[in-house]
């Protein structure tokens, strides 16, 4: 009798590395909602702030790599059956990520008439990658029936 292929269970160290990077390529994204929300381009240089903005998330970037490869060992061993909570912390961060890509659009000077089409291909894109990672890595298969 042969058996099926079983699923791998990730650690958590692999979690981790895919929250974090997706939080820092996002931060940009993110603050620039805020930014347009609380209108930061009528009060600052929009261009200056982004830059500074980018290399804070550059140092964190740096300082969170080294710091989840110093914890490595200890990450490794842990060991859950679901995240279902980071898959929605997850989600939250790139439905934030997509709003953020339509400002840095609006900001770099794209025409305004096109965002909808860069939202639609954005967010395509982040489904299908979340789509792909949370039946892979979260164990969360949101199109399967129960």
């Amino acid at each position: 009798m042969m058996q099926g292929k079983k699923p791998k269970i990730y650690s958590e160290y692999e979690i981790r590395v895919i929250l974090f990077y997706a939080t820092m390529i996002l931060a940009l994204p993110n603050v620039l909602v805020l930014s347009y929300i609380f209108d930061f381009s009528s009060v600052l240089d929009i261009y200056r702030f982004m830059f500074w903005v980018a290399m804070v998330v550059l140092a964190l970037t740096i300082a969170g790599t080294l710091i989840l490869w110093l914890n490595r060992d200890h990450y490794k061993r842990r060991v859950k059956a679901s995240y279902r909570g980071e898959f929605i912390y997850l989600l939250f961060q790139s439905a934030f990520g997509l709003l953020g890509i339509a400002v840095l659009y609006d900001y770099l000077g794209g025409s305004r008439q096109y965002i909808a089409n860069v939202m639609i291909i954005v967010f395509a894109a982040f489904f299908y990658l979340l789509y792909t990672l949370g039946r892979k890595y979260f164990k969360f298969d949101y199109m399967k029936k129960r």
